[in-house]
């Protein structure tokens, strides 16, 4: 008790001198953004510390917003041993800031308390102030913030504006920095999907970190008002939890600033961590995807709305995207996300018909292509449609190519062609370049599950499909694996919980499969039931009801229902080559006869598949 700089808070004894903190003689790991804001509390003690005067205390002139500053005082009250609903150290002051409600005592000079706890507080400022001029002003060196890892994860952005009403525009400010730092080919950047689930959480960042397996965290807010934006981003070390950099961002909305914004975030990033290589230069008005501000507010929407691939959401997103293009014919990107919002929607994520959807969804594809031969996005999901609803294998093997050399590491859709046409080694190889450039990606994990449960290698499926434990469709691969060896107990309680959680037809169907395989008639019969009763109300592709009939052993039923799902064109029709349940027919005249009209092995389709070029994408 007798060290200098020392203090009592009730049972810790703090030395704001060394930064150490004990409990009962037991050292407390503390990371020092939390020791730092712990010692302005202890400084202003028993006052209140308004949000504005922590923030400027502990960060200087670098803005903050307020959910980060709650987010420390979390951190700060879990390294304590606190419980926010029964504070023993640190109170809130509802919309006014926080207070330290322990006495404070000096534990050298108890009877000159005061002077002392003054003293320390005028060093402690001083430090402080002295730090913060020195942390923005100094250039960031390996031997100041020593990063051992080069994989960066950008968190979902806080929307701060009045009604909160701009949720999807800080979407699109998080995927448009997405999008410029995997331009760095120092550093592996984690997809949207892999940290979706990070979205107003209550887990630290360094627990965040450790989950999705980085070093670097990018967390930011927008604040839009009065036909102004201010963006927020932070860089954070996450393994000491401390601010590599910070700025605030506050301009007229427009076009050119926001596209300036995220480009010098983008450049600051790649200096602060000395990455040799540099993100493109900022774009000129000229080359932005658009310079019409509502345009762009509508794409922002229609791509928001296109993630959550719900029935509901992705109609929204066609309205919104349609929309945007009305407002600006030449955004190609827009055009673009047109066209996935509505291939979402042929497939279980929107129910519908694919007549109805997959031949506007190619319309918006070559349009953006008109636009920007360039787009690898674009190029992509017009490779997607000419395999998924078109079947002319050869022409979209073609696209797929130009694609993935627009973009080296677009594969994920070559690999689910190449595994279609059952080139599984040729798909292993395209999906390992992107688990090799992707090592912590949920997403790509998820889509090499299905590519190595497809070539029959299924620990590796199993392998993949536990690395993308977020990602939603990870049971499924999970389930499937297991079945297909033997693990029947297993793959039936995998099946059930993601019937539970995702009630719709293809985890219906999936179940009742299952039970059918293992022996489980009453079960299966339960299911199939519930599956043909949504059938009745929705459109339910008859290729998903049919693997059942199959999996019951009803076989000439399934074959009746597999020519009613090439009639309407069917997605799943596709995999049929390596879907499992179709592999005691390897040689029925019926299989052998989907075969040729679906176009595998070199033949063309016998059903009519419409593929002509279109300049503009026009609807009737």
């Amino acid at each position: 008790m007798s060290e200098k700089g020392q203090v009592r808070v009730d049972d810790l004894v703090i030395d704001l001198d060394h930064q150490s903190l004990k409990r009962n003689g037991e050292s407390i790991e503390m990371p020092d953004l939390s020791f730092r804001l712990f010692s302005v509390l202890i400084r202003h003690a028993p006052h209140n510390v308004t949000k504005d005067d922590l923030i400027n205390e502990v960060w200087g002139h670098i803005v903050v917003s307020d959910e980060t500053l709650a987010q420390r005082v979390r951190l700060l009250r879990q390294s304590l041993g606190e419980d926010s609903q029964n504070p023993r150290y640190i109170s809130s002051v509802r919309g006014r800031g926080y207070r330290l409600i322990c006495e404070v005592t000096t534990s050298d000079f108890e009877d000159q308390g005061n002077r002392r706890l003054w003293v320390l507080g005028i060093a402690t400022a001083a430090f402080l102030a002295g730090f913060a001029i020195w942390w923005i002003g100094s250039e960031l060196n390996e031997s100041q913030f020593p990063i051992e890892t080069t994989s960066i994860a950008v968190l979902p952005f806080t929307d701060l504006s009045p009604g909160q009403n701009y949720g999807y525009f800080a979407d699109g400010m998080q995927e448009e920095l997405l999008t410029r730092l995997t331009k760095l080919k120092s550093i592996e950047v984690l997809s949207r999907t892999s940290v979706e689930n990070y979205r107003a959480t209550k887990l630290s960042l360094p627990e965040i970190a450790k989950a999705v397996g980085v070093g670097l965290i990018i967390e930011g807010s927008v604040r839009i008002a009065e036909d102004r934006v201010r963006i927020t981003v932070q860089l954070i070390d996450a393994k000491t939890d401390r601010h590599l950099w910070a700025e605030s961002f506050e301009s007229e909305l427009s076009m050119q600033s926001i596209f300036s914004i995220q480009q010098e975030v983008a450049e600051q990033i790649a200096q602060t961590l000395k990455l040799e290589d540099k993100v493109l230069k900022a774009a000129k008005p000229g080359e932005m995807p658009t310079d019409n501000l509502e345009a762009y507010d509508a794409f922002l929407l229609g791509r928001y709305h296109t993630f959550r691939q719900t029935p509901k959401d992705l109609a929204l997103a066609v309205a919104f995207l349609k929309q945007a293009t009305s407002l600006d014919p030449e955004f190609a990107e827009a055009y673009t996300a047109l066209g996935w919002a509505y291939s979402f929607l042929g497939t279980s994520y929107g129910k519908q018909r694919p007549a109805d959807v997959y031949p506007k969804a190619r319309q918006a594809a070559l349009t953006a292509l008109s636009l920007n031969s360039e787009l690898a996005n674009a190029r992509s999901l017009y490779a997607d449609i000419l395999t998924w609803y078109d079947w002319d294998f050869v022409a979209a093997e073609r696209e797929h190519l130009k694609a993935v050399k627009l973009d080296p590491l677009n594969v994920l859709g070559y690999a689910l062609f190449l595994s279609t046409q059952q080139r599984h080694d040729e798909a292993i190889r395209e999906i390992e370049k992107r688990l090799k450039a992707y090592p912590n990606d949920s997403y790509t994990h998820v889509n090499a599950g299905w590519r190595f449960f497809s070539a029959r290698l299924y620990d590796r499926a199993i392998e993949e499909a536990t690395l993308a434990k977020d990602h939603a469709d990870a049971r499924s691969v999970l389930a499937f694996a297991n079945l297909e060896m033997g693990r029947s107990e297993l793959a039936i309680e995998l099946f059930e919980l993601d019937a539970r959680q995702r009630e719709n037809p293809q985890q219906l169907a999936n179940l009742a499969h299952a039970y059918f395989r293992t022996g489980h008639l009453v079960e299966g019969e339960q299911v199939l039931g519930r599956l043909l009763s949504a059938a009745d109300k929705e459109f339910v592709s008859p290729a998903v009801i049919a693997s059942v009939y199959f999996a019951a052993d009803r076989a000439d039923e399934g074959f009746v229902l597999l020519q009613e799902a090439v009639a309407v064109r069917a997605r799943e029709m596709i995999f049929i080559q390596v879907d499992h349940i179709f592999d005691e027919y390897r040689e029925d005249p019926r299989y052998l006869d989907l075969i040729r009209t679906i176009g595998f092995q070199g033949s063309k389709p016998s059903v009519p598949g419409p593929n002509a070029p279109v300049k503009r994408f026009t609807e009737d």
